[in-house]
C-alpha cells in the first residue's frame, strides 16, 4: 500500500509542476512585458503545491507500516 500511494503522490506531483511550468505559467516567448502574464493567476502556487506534494512522499513512505511481504528475507 505504502510504495502504491508514495508512487502516485510522486507522479501527481510532478504532473503538476509539468502543467503549472508549461501550461500555466508565462508564454514562452512573450516579447514584452504585457505579454507576460501567466496565464492563470496562481500557476506559482501549483507549482509550490506539486513540490511539497513530491517531497511529502517520503515522509509517507517512512510514516506508513511495512506489510509483511514488504520486509525483504535475510538469508544467511
Amino acid at each position: 500500500m505504502r510504495r502504491t500511494l508514495t508512487t502516485l503522490m510522486v507522479v501527481t506531483g510532478l504532473a503538476l509542476m509539468a502543467i503549472s511550468y508549461f501550461g500555466l505559467a508565462a508564454p514562452w516567448g512573450a516579447s514584452s512585458v504585457d505579454n507576460a502574464d501567466p496565464r492563470m493567476d496562481f500557476a506559482g502556487l501549483v507549482f509550490i503545491v506539486g513540490v511539497v506534494l513530491t517531497f511529502s512522499a517520503a515522509l509517507v513512505y517512512e510514516l506508513l507500516p511495512d506489510r509483511p511481504d514488504d520486509v525483504p528475507h535475510r538469508v544467511d
